[in-house]
């Protein structure tokens, strides 16, 4: 009997310390307009790193450290791979892409508030949730277990191969002098 009721403990007490932290990561993203930061990309083919900024809802551009000047851009419901070296950009819809969920704090936000407190995972550093979108979109999204911020996420790129992305040195909500503008390249 005793074993069953230190049991029972374990586990309220688990789940109310998901709660708080799923609580906490809410909170510090609801409070985040835009967040500058380094990362790494990481597919099976390669690692690619680089710096990014990120503006809530729906802006992303990451600049690769690359020799061919690749750039991501995200902006209204595209994204764009952009080869600098060769005058090229390719433009992907995100309408059923985990872009659709990453750069939209209102779903991540919805999301993490209907999640099942025994869905959350850990590492050493991190917690994740993982979300499966109506679309048939799948994301694990991470968040730091110090600071509780977006840490990355990982997904299925388009040609269907794993992409984990990692974020580094993140800033938030700094001033932005940005400007999210495709370069006239012609395809």
């Amino acid at each position: 009997m005793k074993l069953l009721i230190k049991i029972i403990i374990i586990v309220f007490y688990s789940n109310t310390l998901l709660a708080n932290v799923t609580d906490e990561i809410v909170k510090k993203l609801d409070e985040t307009n835009n967040i500058s930061f380094e990362f790494e990309q990481i597919t099976s083919n390669q690692n690619e790193n680089g710096k990014c900024l990120l503006v809530f809802p729906g802006k992303l551009k990451c600049i690769y450290n690359s020799n061919d000047g690749k750039e991501i851009l995200v902006n209204d419901k595209s994204l764009y791979i952009i080869k600098h070296k060769f005058k090229k950009s390719y433009r992907y819809p995100i309408k059923n892409s985990a872009f659709n969920i990453i750069l939209n704090k209102k779903k991540i936000l919805e999301n993490l508030k209907m999640i099942d407190q025994s869905n959350i995972k850990e590492t050493p550093t991190k917690y994740f949730y993982e979300i499966q979108a109506n679309e048939g979109i799948y994301v694990k999204i991470f968040f730091g277990k110090k600071n509780k911020m977006l840490k990355g996420w990982e997904t299925i790129s388009y040609n269907q191969e794993p992409v984990i992305f990692n974020i580094f040195n993140p800033v938030i909500n700094s001033e932005l002098k940005e400007k999210f503008i495709l370069p006239n390249y012609s395809n």
